[in-house]
């Protein structure tokens, strides 16, 4: 076996690990973010609630994701929360779009879960190669 051979295979080990990491810190801000949207739903529009519930669900994921997934940070925090929020508003937009087409014809809570799923697909490659990169 060639030493890029295993090199490559430890990369991708590596990656299935932090994905595993994001997944797991992703359903913990997914929990934050269902809580704070059932707190504020049936008090505000399902699209105010969804936007709050997001953001603190966000600062969350960006503490847990910083100490727990992505372990080799050679940045501020303040310098990462940046780099964190210019990759995660991407995909707050996507958030948003879909829960307000699918909330229109689901469940907002179906519709909550769904924009979740795909924007948070974003964020593991936007963290990947771009947050929580130690390279950059």
């Amino acid at each position: 076996m060639d030493g890029r051979h295993t090199d490559s295979t430890l990369a991708t080990q590596d990656r299935l690990v932090r994905l595993t990491k994001f997944a797991t810190v992703g359903a913990a801000a997914f929990a934050v973010n269902l809580l704070v949207f059932a707190a504020l739903d049936g008090t505000t529009w399902y699209l105010v609630a969804g936007a709050v519930s997001w953001l603190v669900a966000n600062f969350s994921s960006y503490n847990l994701n910083r100490r727990f997934t992505f372990e080799e940070i050679r940045f501020g925090y303040l310098r990462g929360y940046r780099r964190h929020l210019s990759v995660y508003l991407v995909g707050f937009v996507v958030y948003m779009v879909v829960l307000w087409l699918l909330g229109t014809v689901v469940d907002r809570y179906v519709a909550l879960v769904c924009a979740v799923v795909v924007s948070g697909s974003l964020n593991f490659v936007g963290s990947e190669f771009w947050v929580f990169d130690p390279g950059r």
